[in-house]
């Protein structure tokens, strides 16, 4: 009988310290700021929600979830707390981009922002702040989602480290987002820079900018729309990249990073990451992308190594679309299957956008041409010079489909259908048809359908 006795104690024991040490049950919290019964002194439930969101910062644990009712919340909100990788701490806007709120300060890890309206119209303000690698502040896992940033004289999105960036649109903004490393950046809209006007040498000119600065490794850019800077600040020496980083400073250098799918027009440069200080930056990729419209340069990654160009079209982007400066970056690199072109190309003497001079510039050049570390072929130009790096490289007029539309596509019989190499890797173009359609890849981003293609985007370019 005692050992009956003592076992049963035993499990009775075992049982309560098991319901002690488990992990609380997550819960969905409220908040409705625009109702009039609402109260911080309330339960928080969809019935009786709180008034506040930062009474709700003060009460949320790992694994909860904030519902924030429609309304404009007078709040920079800052979150100390943190979820973990599988119980993340949601805020979240229901209706989505119906509660506005002055901007996010993540001091936690594993933090959701959704559905947000975000404007500030304090000097320097940010959107979501989830810190940054270099200055040792920037958190891990966060996520921010379906948001719209707008009308703010600081940076769109810090991503912190490990971060999504999905399905935002960022417009009136000093810089579109600052993206730390193992983040993906995808489907966002970045809708125009406005300048900050800062003086030197006696003179007062627009700051340089970026709609994407990264900085780490292992980064993914895809599907974003990046567009919409003023050409008479492009033109007024403001500096525009679509995507860039450095290695001075305190940046460090990055590697693994993979740009791809993307839609991008009105820059400075296209991509011009520099590793000139290090020399340790490599392995950076842009494939199927659709770069238009820069004034300088299309993609110039600066004394990286290892750098891929595919599949890419590019209209009007400056004097060198693809630039290798020097010996270094042509070390592993590789530039195949991209349509290089220049359509009613702005006259630079009337508005100071350089002439087209070269599809792909590689210097210093070899006399007898070899460059036994750059392969360059299957590449297409129009209206640009062709160097021949590749005896497959050849200049044709593309035939788009509606140019003076925006409609780059290539029309069916264009001499760039079915002209690139295969590459395993791709197997769909900008718009996710297939690749091929026909008897071999085409160049550029777009793949021309054929006609007994059983595709629902058949015929139809994604917004």
């Amino acid at each position: 009988m005692t050992a009956i006795r003592t076992s049963f104690w035993c499990a009775a024991i075992a049982a309560v310290l098991v319901l002690l040490t488990a992990p609380a049950t997550a819960a969905t919290h409220y908040v409705d700021g625009a109702d009039e019964e609402a109260s911080d002194v309330g339960a928080g439930s969809e019935a009786a929600p709180w008034k506040t969101i930062a009474h709700a910062v003060d009460r949320v644990q790992t694994g909860d979830t904030v519902i924030i009712r429609p309304g404009q919340y007078d709040e920079l909100v800052k979150v100390t707390a943190s979820g973990t990788e599988n119980k993340l701490i949601t805020f979240r806007a229901d209706p989505s981009r119906k509660a506005r709120v002055k901007g996010f300060v993540l001091e936690g890890d594993y933090i959701s922002i959704e559905g947000f309206e975000i404007t500030n119209g304090t000097d320097g303000a940010n959107g979501i702040f989830a810190g940054e690698a270099h200055q040792k502040t920037a958190r891990t896992g966060c996520r921010m989602i379906d948001n719209f940033i707008h009308d703010l004289r600081g940076t769109g999105v810090f991503s912190g480290e490990k971060a999504l960036v999905r399905g935002n649109l960022i417009r009136n903004v000093g810089r579109g987002m600052f993206v730390n490393g193992g983040t993906l950046v995808a489907d966002n809209e970045v809708d125009t820079l406005v300048p900050r006007m800062v003086e030197k040498d006696g003179k007062t000119r627009p700051a340089k900018t970026q709609y994407a600065f990264f900085a780490g490794d292992d980064i993914t850019f895809r599907g974003n729309t990046f567009h919409g800077t003023a050409e008479k600040h492009l033109l007024s020496g403001m500096g525009v990249d679509f995507f860039v980083t450095w290695d001075a400073w305190i940046i460090g250098p990055s590697h693994r990073i993979l740009i791809e799918n993307n839609r991008c027009s009105g820059a400075t440069h296209g991509s011009e990451p520099e590793a000139k200080k290090l020399r340790q930056s490599s392995h950076i990729t842009y494939r199927n992308n659709l770069f238009m419209n820069t004034v300088h340069v299309g993609v110039l990654p600066k004394e990286w190594t290892h750098v891929t160009v595919e599949n890419n079209t590019f209209i009007n982007c400056g004097a060198y679309p693809v630039w290798f400066q020097t010996a270094r970056q042509t070390e592993g690199s590789v530039v195949r299957n991209n349509l290089i072109a220049y359509w009613n190309h702005t006259q630079p003497e009337k508005y100071g956008w350089h002439a087209a001079e070269s599809g792909v510039a590689n210097y210093p050049l070899h006399e007898d041409k070899s460059h036994p570390s750059f392969v360059c072929d299957y590449n297409m130009f129009w209206a640009c010079k062709n160097r021949g790096y590749g005896e497959h490289d050849f200049t044709a007029e593309p035939q788009f489909v509606d140019p003076e539309g925006g409609d780059f596509r290539l029309k069916p019989g264009s001499p760039g259908v079915d002209a690139g190499m295969t590459i395993e890797g791709i197997g769909a173009d900008l718009r996710g048809v297939k690749r091929p359609q026909g008897k071999g890849y085409d160049v550029g981003c777009y793949e021309t359908e054929s006609p007994q293609a059983d595709s629902p985007r058949a015929g139809k370019e994604a917004e």
